[in-house]
């Protein structure tokens, strides 16, 4: 039994919500998982305890959170000794087009090379437009993007882009890597995933 340590940015929660379930396939292999934010981790915390490592956060603004980065930076030696991936949550791969798939590769080779992580995987999934929990500026502006984009501009509801079964599927890719399980694994601070209302992932 490996033990996993999950860290992740989020805005507005979707990016929890793809942590969560990542944490759910990688248990039901029978593995250890500690589930923790980015802008929360207990003081002295020791990576040397855990023996592989997922990291998630969302682009907000053109940049995933500035807290991520310093986790990465500051434990790059660690994060490149063990198995390690990488989940990049972007509004640009909202829909089919192949110019937001382009954007959204962009925004995670940069924060990549800006940390100079080499994860064993790093893929990005969509997140969501949580038009009701914006505040009025930002809500009036991603709906300027999301008319430009052809993504929905109803802002009285809220919609969640996020592939599901491919975060489910990069998940059992990253258990993959992980030493056989041989026992009972239990999840910290880990809710019950949700597949409820995605988050507004701005790029």
């Amino acid at each position: 039994m490996a033990s996993i340590l999950i860290v992740y940015g989020t805005a507005y929660g979707q990016t929890e919500r793809i942590a969560q379930l990542i944490a759910r396939v990688v248990r039901a292999s029978d593995h250890e998982v500690t589930l923790l934010h980015g802008d929360r981790l207990p003081a002295g915390a020791a990576l040397e305890a855990h023996d592989g490592f997922v990291v998630a956060a969302s682009v907000l603004f053109g940049r995933h959170q500035r807290y991520i980065e310093r986790f990465v930076r500051d434990h790059l030696a660690r994060l490149d000794s063990a198995p390690s991936a990488f989940v990049s949550v972007c509004g640009a791969m909202a829909g089919a087009s192949p110019e937001g798939a382009r954007e959204a590769r962009q925004y995670l080779d940069r924060f990549l090379q800006r940390t100079g992580w080499r994860p064993a995987i790093a893929l990005s999934f969509a997140g969501g437009l949580p038009y009701t929990r914006y505040r009025p500026w930002t809500r009036w502006m991603m709906k300027l993007i999301s008319r430009r984009t052809g993504r929905p501009t109803d802002t009285s509801r809220d919609y969640d882009f996020t592939d599901w079964a491919g975060v489910a599927q990069f998940a059992e890719r990253f258990a993959g890597l992980l030493p056989p399980a041989t026992g009972p694994a239990a999840v910290s601070g880990m809710a019950p995933a949700a597949r409820a209302r995605g988050e507004g992932e701005i790029c």
